[in-house]
């Protein structure tokens, strides 16, 4: 039976929660893809270093992110069940974690330049990729401890404010970024080190946001925010409990993917920068589902939280059908005018910048499906998360990654003299896999037998 858009866990709720969401990721996307088209146009080495050296930094946090991004559904169910103490104990257990995260991080660098090193990449590139990854890598402690904050206004459906944090973050990121990648007045012209300097400065402006108003009146008063700030040992062990194995899937999904960039910059130049054009062109699509994702997760936990789990299941198929309809309309636009996103990248009549462009074409069309298998896939994914199945998520998305997409595209491109958009293609196939599996897993029902507040 249809369902009223206006009713819980229908179109219009979502719309509400979910817009602020995607409008704070594509204000991400738009900075992520401004910076890239800026070192496009500062060197092709510095095009060609960026996609790896910021892909590698942010594997290495990805674990800690999708660990305290898992402090949303924490405050998404306490919420439901209208428990504002225990809200600010969730956040700050995420705020915990997140400090530790950095001094991991840092101890992490060496092994990061060792990958790097040991890439293939050509020299030029290496070089430049190491200091991209050596900037963001620093700046991650920044990065996860706004996920965990952010998660005191997600997570009560308050999303406008994220939204508005991350794009006065994101906006102070564009400018530093042009100023300081090009050189400006006295500033001088610092590459793909200005790009990374530039992404930890919008990182600390929000930080600095968050804090502010975390510790407003009405918070401290309400929330008691300024007094619940210690580690509690139950609540933070039951983050690990559920977080930890979000975080792993989390961090050997986007490891797998990192893996995929570095094996097909093996083939050439020509193929590495083609793939990374690609890569950030697929951030156009890959984004935005992200904040429909995070607020069908909001909303599914919301509903558990209140034990309503027809209405969390509605919401999980509302932003499918959504997130179905953003794709195939989007992948049209990649098949009928791959143009209008590709050439963005060119740089005057380069013949290297056209043989480059000229390898990325074709691949637009595989991009189409990929996107809207990767869309549903990532929905489902949420909803599950949301509802605390996070062990299946983490051994379901291992599986696929590193059973079957790795070796995969390894075989295809280092064995089988197959091309990069033989390597895509085979993506493609990976995320039509969990697209099914975190459908069948979702329609299953096994998810409402989990109680995350419980333990």
């Amino acid at each position: 039976m249809k369902q009223p858009a206006g009713e819980e866990g229908g179109l219009r709720e979502l719309a509400r929660v979910a817009y602020p969401l995607i409008l704070s990721t594509a204000s991400n996307t738009i900075m992520q893809f401004t910076n890239r088209v800026f070192l496009a146009h500062y060197s092709p080495d510095a095009l060609a270093a960026c996609v790896p050296g910021g892909l590698l930094a942010f594997v290495f946090g990805c674990f800690f992110v999708g660990t305290a991004s898992y402090t949303n559904a924490f405050v998404s169910q306490y919420y439901g069940r209208g428990k504002t103490a225990s809200v600010s104990v969730a956040v700050w257990q995420g705020v915990w974690l997140g400090l530790a995260a950095g001094a991991v991080l840092l101890a992490l660098t060496p092994l990061g330049f060792y990958i790097i090193g040991h890439s293939g990449h050509p020299a030029a590139v290496i070089v430049l990729e190491k200091q991209y990854f050596a900037v963001l890598n620093a700046g991650g402690i920044v990065a996860i401890t706004n996920v965990a904050l952010s998660a005191f206004f997600t997570g009560r459906g308050k999303t406008k404010v994220p939204m508005a944090v991350n794009m006065a973050g994101n906006a102070l990121c564009v400018l530093l970024s042009w100023l300081l990648v090009f050189g400006a007045g006295p500033l001088p012209a610092l590459g793909i080190r200005g790009a990374g300097f530039a992404a930890v400065a919008g990182q600390l402006l929000m930080l600095a946001l968050y804090l502010r108003l975390i510790f407003s009146p009405y918070n401290r008063r309400r929330y008691r925010t300024a007094r619940l700030v210690g580690i509690h040992k139950g609540l933070f062990l039951r983050l690990i409990k559920y977080g930890a194995p979000n975080g792993v899937g989390f961090f050997l999904d986007v490891a797998s993917f990192g893996a995929f960039i570095f094996i097909v910059g093996g083939l050439d130049e020509v193929s590495l920068a083609a793939n990374n054009i690609i890569a950030s062109i697929n951030m156009i699509a890959f984004m935005p589902v992200v904040g429909l994702g995070l607020a069908a997760l909001t909303l599914v936990g919301k509903y558990i939280g209140m034990k309503k789990h027809d209405v969390a299941e509605r919401v999980a198929y509302t932003a499918a059908k959504a997130a179905g309809v953003y794709s195939l309309a989007l992948g049209l636009l990649f098949v009928s005018v791959p143009g209008l996103f590709i050439n963005i990248f060119g740089s005057g009549n380069s013949a290297e910048y056209a043989e480059i462009l000229a390898a990325t074409r074709p691949l637009m069309k595989v991009l189409s499906v990929f996107i809207f298998f990767d869309a549903l896939g990532m929905i489902f994914a949420d909803a599950l998360r949301g509802a605390g199945d996070t062990r299946f998520q983490m051994l379901g998305t291992s599986a696929a990654a590193w059973l079957l997409f790795v070796p995969g595209v390894w075989y295809i491109t280092h064995r089988a003299g197959g091309e990069l958009i033989h390597a895509w293609a085979w993506g493609g196939f990976y995320v039509f896999l969990l697209a099914v599996l975190f459908t069948l897993r979702f329609r299953s029902g096994l998810w409402r037998r989990i109680d995350i507040l419980k333990g």
